[in-house]
């Protein structure tokens, strides 16, 4: 941590860790939560995810209140049966919530109005709202991936573009359901494991085993999870994450070069400085994507 920070309260970092360790198993969705849904399904909810990292991207907000926007909207589904019409109206409900609770200034609920097309009123959007933190008890206040990933990638010594690296391989797994199984600590350090990997830095030091209390071989299979989503990146119809971080805000770094057959072992000698673009076409990749300004397509 930045002992010449105050906001990072240094002196409170080992607590606060602790504390976030300890809460981060309350909770949790399950991975296996959709088979208990009847209308909707997980490729459903692969597109809902993908359309709010857009609006997300569109209001300029903190990745902080994007992962907490699906982590609410993948405990509600677990515990309420959704009908498909509705499931944009929680979506965007949830990052409602999400955006009130991390951000100073969040959108006004006609901005959530609007990037729906006025497929849902203000009054519904509030009345879901209400189901929502009813269903979820109110609960709202829980570790997602980014509240690991800054002490970590701080414990690593990242660079501001290995740093958004990172963060890109960690919101590739925001679309998957299946990367539910994995706690959001466990999420964050195998993105900083993998990010070094393909950087060529070495890959796990005794201090990132010593402040994540994991080791390399703990966080291998996640690791490789995590590669086969950056592989398929390019080719998923479903490419809000990617077209995010393609900008130059972060460093272009899903642009980036890893030679063929990325994986963990992979041999490269790309950095971020100097990775070359990739080349490979897209010209049959089916557009599955939707316009921040208008309803959301999940049929």
């Amino acid at each position: 941590m930045d002992v010449g920070n105050p906001q990072h309260v240094a002196e409170y970092a080992q607590d606060i860790f602790k504390v976030m360790k300890r809460e981060e198993p309350v909770l949790l969705p399950s991975s296996t939560y959709m088979e208990r849904q009847v209308y909707v399904n997980a490729k459903m909810r692969a597109i809902l995810v993908d359309w709010l990292v857009d609006v997300h991207k569109k209001y300029k907000l903190r990745p902080e209140t994007l992962f907490l926007a699906v982590h609410l909207l993948d405990r509600f589904l677990g515990v309420q049966v959704t009908a498909q019409r509705h499931l944009q109206l929680v979506g965007v409900s949830c990052l409602f919530i999400s955006a009130k609770f991390e951000e100073v200034y969040p959108p006004q609920i006609k901005d959530f109005v609007y990037v729906t097309d006025k497929a849902y009123s203000k009054e519904e959007i509030l009345k879901m709202e209400c189901c929502v933190l009813k269903a979820l008890e109110f609960k709202i206040c829980r570790p997602t991936p980014m509240s690991f990933l800054e002490r970590y990638q701080s414990v690593n010594g990242c660079t501001d573009a290995h740093r958004d690296l990172a963060q890109y391989l960690l919101e590739l797994t925001l679309v998957d359901i299946k990367m539910l199984k994995y706690a959001p600590s466990h999420l964050a350090a195998a993105s900083i494991l993998l990010s070094n990997k393909l950087l060529r830095r070495p890959s796990w030091t005794p201090a990132a085993v010593r402040h994540t209390q994991m080791t390399e071989a703990t966080l291998k299979d996640c690791a490789k999870e995590m590669c086969v989503l950056l592989e398929c990146a390019e080719f998923n119809p479903l490419q809000a994450v990617r077209k995010k971080f393609s900008h130059a805000k972060h460093h272009s770094v899903a642009k980036l070069n890893f030679i063929a057959g990325i994986a963990p072992q992979a041999s490269t000698n790309a950095t971020v400085s100097s990775a070359r673009e990739r080349r490979v076409s897209t010209a049959n990749v089916v557009s599955q994507r939707r316009s921040t300004g208008g309803a959301m397509d999940i049929s």
